[in-house]
């Protein structure tokens, strides 16, 4: 594995945490109702794990376009 710096480290850091935010904001705009540690842990793993989320959703939105 190749290193990195620290701040490669915290921009990463910083990349995911701004994507779980916007998820969290998309979840509480679509009303859907959760915990708020929950909705976290949800977000922060959604934005963990974007590319394989990705290509989980791919196929559905592919669907949806046509």
């Amino acid at each position: 594995m190749a290193d990195i710096s620290r701040a490669e480290a915290a921009n990463a850091i910083d990349r995911v945490t701004d994507a779980a935010a916007e998820l969290a904001g998309l979840v509480e705009a679509a009303g859907v109702q959760m915990d708020e540690m929950d909705l976290e842990e949800l977000t922060i793993f959604l934005a963990k794990n974007a590319v394989r989320v990705r290509a989980v959703l791919k196929p559905a939105i592919m669907r949806a376009r046509t």
